[in-house]
């Protein structure tokens, strides 16, 4: 029996040995336009929010309706951040940055408070943006896509 043990222990520690060390991923390069996009909307920086656009951006909402163009971003930042004050958390599952492309997919939750009326409420479902590095360097946002549902 002992001997059973010990050729148990041994072989555990061979097969913990041969396992690969985890390797911490490293932060994607649009990780701080991630988190400039969260603040800019929680703060109702309607000029910052949409300067992280890329000229020719499209944000497709969860109902499908489509804002193309900084001007028509511009205009669904003003109508959503007079109508809720929010607070979004990000939760990315995949990344991906091949040359001057980039997307990041998730999840998300926001907790929204109804201007008018105090309510609050909960925003959930899933998140894809597709960046894009322009001819400067700095990455911007090039589609943005939300599911979800407000409870």
């Amino acid at each position: 029996m002992r001997l059973w043990f010990v050729s148990l222990t041994f072989a555990c520690a061979a097969v913990a040995a041969a396992q690969p060390a985890r390797i911490p991923q490293p932060v994607p390069p649009f990780a701080r336009l991630r988190a400039d996009w969260a603040r800019n909307l929680h703060e109702k920086k309607i000029d910052a929010a949409v300067a992280e656009y890329a000229p020719d951006a499209e944000f497709i909402q969860p109902n499908g309706d489509r804002a193309r163009g900084l001007r028509a971003i511009r205009d669904l930042y003003q109508t959503i951040t007079a109508t809720f004050d929010s607070s979004i958390t990000f939760s990315s599952q995949h990344t991906e940055t091949s040359a001057n492309l980039a997307y990041d997919s998730g999840t998300y939750r926001e907790s929204l408070i109804v201007r008018d009326s105090g309510k609050p409420q909960l925003s959930s479902g899933s998140y894809l943006t597709v960046y894009r590095r322009d001819p400067s360097g700095a990455w911007l946002i090039v589609e943005q896509v939300w599911t979800g549902s407000i409870q």
